[in-house]
């Protein structure tokens, strides 16, 4: 559906997951669209306060808190996080893994076996950042089409996924070498590489398996139907080899992006 000559676009943006959240619909009606902003915005509060690594109440607090073996309740958006950053973990051979070194547990140790639930075999401590920006996008995304808005675009921090059958033009930055432009319809793409001296690393290194050792980060960009699979996928992309990589971007309808093609 295209935009009619009296459609406007509307743009809010704000601070959130640790970055800035820019949301952009085009509909015919400054009010609309403005609630369908806010409820956007909602969307992506509600994942932050989730799945926040250590915060009273959260969902990944109250797994790291609860005893071995014990079921403890979590949000379907936890499940679904935390059931695709374990199929991964299956996929890398155990190199993406969102649990922290402060801890001695592994993804692998959490049984998810029992929908809506988790149980922990071991002491774990979990940061999703590096896969929960995404997913926080796409809930946006839904947030949007729920309130009848048919084109548009949420951006966070770099991941990004834009709606409706317009096309979009963006432009890729890598460190080095000329900006690529990439036209994306109805996708995801989401870009991770290494950041200025100072700044906070994206996912505080943590995908490391269990060598910890610190990995030779480059850009990557992908792009996805979603931008779950799009965010999670750049990190294995930068872990893992060729042949890995390929399979994870062949089983989710993933494409990695050549950012050396503008130079």
């Amino acid at each position: 559906m295209e935009p009619s000559s009296q459609t406007l676009y509307f743009q809010r943006v704000r601070p959130s997951l640790g970055t800035l959240v820019a949301i952009e619909v085009a509909l015919e009606d400054e009010a609309t669209a403005l609630t369908a902003i806010a409820s956007a915005f909602r969307s992506i509060d509600r994942v932050a306060a989730l799945m926040h690594p250590s915060a009273a109440g959260s969902d990944l607090e109250r797994v790291s808190a609860a005893a071995p073996g014990a079921l403890t309740p979590i949000d379907a958006w936890t499940y679904s996080v935390l059931s695709l950053a374990q199929d991964l973990h299956v996929i890398t051979g155990g190199l993406f893994d969102p649990c922290t070194p402060e801890q001695p547990g592994r993804l692998h140790d959490l049984d998810l076996s029992v929908p809506g639930h988790v149980a922990r075999r071991a002491p774990v401590a979990i940061d999703l950042g590096g896969i929960a920006k995404g997913f926080a996008v796409d809930q946006a995304v839904e947030a949007l089409k729920a309130q009848g808005c048919t084109v548009g675009l949420v951006n966070a921090g770099g991941d990004l996924r834009v709606f409706g059958e317009k096309s979009r033009l963006l432009v890729i930055r890598p460190p080095s070498g000329a900006a690529l432009q990439i036209e994306l319809t109805n996708a995801a793409l989401a870009v991770s590489g290494p950041r200025s001296a100072g700044s906070p690393a994206e996912h505080r290194g943590y995908y490391l398996g269990s060598t910890g050792e610190s990995v030779t980060v480059k850009t990557v960009a992908i792009t996805a139907p979603e931008a779950i699979v799009a965010d999670a996928l750049t990190k294995c992309a930068m872990l893992c080899t060729d042949a890995t990589t390929m399979l994870a971007l062949r089983k989710y309808g993933a494409r990695l992006v050549d950012v050396t093609a503008g130079r």
